[in-house]
């Protein structure tokens, strides 16, 4: 019998610091006065949603998770 661990707290993290990144941006675009400065952040925040509805999906955790052999 084989036993396996499956570990995505390196996944999850990197979701995480997502989430946190499309919060700021999100923030700094509601303050932002400059025309040109709002559509950088527009887009960045745009590439962040991609990259999250992309990555925070169970696919996505499986395909890049860290599986270890405990027996």
């Amino acid at each position: 019998d084989e036993v396996w661990e499956c570990n995505t707290n390196k996944v999850d993290r990197e979701i995480e610091q997502l989430k946190k990144k499309r919060q700021e941006l999100e923030q700094r675009l509601s303050t932002e006065t400059d025309e040109t400065k709002v559509k950088d952040l527009e887009r960045r925040l745009a590439q962040v949603e991609r990259d999250l509805a992309r990555k925070d999906s169970d696919a996505y955790r499986k395909q890049h998770a860290a599986y270890t052999q405990l027996s």
